[in-house]
């Protein structure tokens, strides 16, 4: 998972920045996603950037001038992000872009993009756009150029990717899936939330949604700089599975006398 997010980074990074004046406050945002990758491959995890990654800059980098397109610079964003892919440079390019996604051949880059872009053009769509005047990120990926996507790479039209995402919902029963024992855990600050559960539909099937959690940080392990709503989130999911790990014990005893 981690090795994904750190793919994605990438194109993230230079999508948000473009056109922005770099808020400090999404610079530092990023900074700590980063990190935690960094700390989780010091604990041997397996977890990091990448060979040659540049080092997270130390405390107070922000206070200083700071250009994230200065890849002579080894404060930016831009430079760590590009010794994670193992690149020189990122393509701008739309039609590179289809291009590569359309190659069948085995690739050093950008692993499972193809595979990740298919599965949602033909299962459950999960296209994540910022079209909010408010929104910090950059507005162009909108949805009509992500559908248009599956077009041009698999020739799947967006009434097929609409009908792909109701055919999933229905079999998996989408919001309310009538699962047992499950726990869906989500991060408010996570753009995938709102598709997941983040109410109880009932004591089989609870919900719990992390303030201020991104995507899978309640899996990342412990950190002092974790927020008090993520350590919390965590003794949560731990309460829980004992709860049930502690009924299934009771139920296998009753099953043996």
């Amino acid at each position: 998972m981690t090795v994904w997010l750190a793919r994605w980074l990438g194109p993230l990074l230079l999508v948000s920045l473009w056109g922005l004046s770099a808020p400090a406050s999404l610079l530092r945002r990023l900074g700590e996603h980063i990190q935690q990758f960094q700390e989780s491959s010091a604990q041997g995890l397996g977890l990091s950037l990448g060979p040659g990654a540049a080092a997270l800059p130390k405390v107070g980098w922000l206070e200083q001038l700071l250009d994230p397109f200065n890849v002579s610079d080894r404060r930016s964003f831009l430079q760590i992000v590009l010794h994670s892919l193992g690149q020189k440079c990122l393509s701008f390019s739309r039609a590179e872009t289809v291009a590569q996604l359309r190659s069948t051949e085995p690739q050093l880059s950008g692993v499972g993009d193809r595979q990740w872009l298919y599965q949602t053009c033909t299962e459950f769509g999960f296209y994540v756009t910022c079209e909010n005047p408010r929104c910090p990120f950059s507005q162009l990926p909108a949805l009509p150029s992500q559908l248009d996507l599956c077009e041009k790479v698999f020739g799947l039209s967006a009434l097929s990717v609409a009908q792909a995402v109701a055919q999933t919902n229905s079999y998996y029963g989408g919001q309310t899936p009538g699962a047992n024992q499950v726990l869906f855990v989500n991060g408010d600050t996570d753009p995938w939330h709102v598709l997941s559960v983040t109410q109880a539909l009932g004591s089989s099937e609870s919900a719990l949604l992390i303030r201020t959690g991104s995507h899978c940080l309640d899996m990342a392990p412990e950190r002092p700089s974790d927020s008090p709503s993520v350590r919390l989130g965590r003794q949560n999911i731990f309460q829980q599975l004992q709860t049930w790990l502690k009924l299934a014990k009771e139920s296998q005893v009753k099953g043996e006398v």
